[in-house]
């Protein structure tokens, strides 16, 4: 792989850095998603088989926005190979990888504390664990890392802080630093199948990745037709209850709001713009959701219900009274191979009736 820097950190210009060969002959073209986040794509670039050889492998430009979360100034990657030693952060991540069939292509994962609870890939026994269940990668060494002989790695943009594996470690190391579109505080479905796109073309498998999000496209479809108009333009709210006792981490935009949005409901918090946000149990009275969907860490719900229907805060809503507390995979509703299926099942698990 060939890594070319369109622009780091820099006190007083813009320092262009490359590694390996030149492709100064390389065009490239930039798309801009629906939000505003842009990558960029080799002109060149072409739909090859999934059975490709590294002489079929046509180069593939990314840019990564380290704009988004103030890590830097966006920079540019150009594929001439596939990675052969990924490590991906949590299951989140790994589950990316593992619908992709892209095990033999990782030297490791780690599970997180937000484990797919409704997905179990057999890759999972296949592939090294870096940490134990429970723990990010972040809580990783260096040493750790660079004893994988890893050169991508795909976690969420904290990953890459100073406080983690920065993306000057990472370059130094010949790793390249990948935070998925669908992390964004103002990501949807769509980038989601932005990032299957982008991993697709990485990794060579274009057209199992196109088949991918055209199988999430047709599941979300089914449940829009299934539930109809009336649901949609009378969403029922929702107070999604991730963790926290003196207070509650909930979701409100980004992808798990999307979801909850395509499943006919809507976050009682979806006012606020963040993906995640902390607020006051009190603001949560106050909304007085119809429901409250429980995200399943590592089928930690019965403890989750249990905390609810006794916590002075919240055992008189309305939603614990009627009993109308339900689940979803965490993993999942942050942006994964699962998330059109869990859209499906809130959608059930909200409207019964429908299905």
């Amino acid at each position: 792989m060939k890594k070319k820097l369109l622009a780091l950190i820099c006190v007083s210009a813009m320092i262009i850095c490359s590694c390996g060969t030149n492709n100064d002959s390389s065009s490239t073209s930039t798309v801009t998603g629906s939000k505003g986040d842009q990558y960029t794509v080799s002109k060149e670039a072409k739909k090859v088989g999934t059975d490709q050889s590294e002489s079929e492998y046509e180069p593939y430009t990314i840019t990564l926005n380290l704009e988004r979360s103030g890590i830097g100034q966006n920079m540019e990657e150009t594929f001439t190979s596939a990675p052969k030693k990924a490590i991906a952060d949590g299951d989140q991540m790994a589950d990316f990888f593992f619908d992709l069939g892209l095990e033999d292509h990782m030297a490791g994962y780690t599970r997180g504390a937000c484990w797919s609870t409704v997905s179990d890939y057999p890759a999972r026994d296949k592939v090294k664990k870096i940490t134990e269940d429970g723990v990010n990668l972040a809580k990783a060494s260096k040493e750790d890392i660079l004893a994988t002989g890893c050169d991508f790695m795909m976690g969420w943009d904290s990953l890459f802080s100073e406080n983690a594996f920065s993306v000057s470690f990472c370059l130094e190391h010949n790793i390249i630093p990948y935070f998925p579109y669908c992390c964004s505080d103002s990501a949807t479905m769509e980038d989601i199948y932005k990032d299957y796109d982008v991993l697709g073309h990485i990794f060579g498998v274009e057209d199992l990745a196109n088949e991918k999000v055209e199988a999430m496209k047709e599941k979300l479809e089914e449940v829009k037709t299934t539930l109809g108009d009336e649901v949609y333009e009378n969403p029922i709210k929702v107070f999604v209850y991730d963790s926290g006792e003196d207070a509650p981490f909930t979701a409100c935009q980004g992808v798990p709001g999307d979801m909850i949005k395509r499943a006919g409901g809507i976050s009682i918090f979806d006012d606020i713009d963040k993906g995640w946000a902390t607020p006051t149990w009190e603001e949560v009275v106050e909304r007085d959701p119809d429901v409250i969907l429980i995200l399943d860490y590592d089928n930690d719900t019965d403890k989750k219900t249990e905390f609810l229907k006794t916590n002075d805060n919240t055992k008189n809503l309305r939603a614990v009274k009627e009993g109308k507390i339900y689940s979803a995979c965490c993993s999942d509703m942050q942006g994964s191979a699962g998330s059109a299926n869990t859209v499906e099942i809130m959608a059930k698990q909200f409207y019964p009736d429908k299905f």
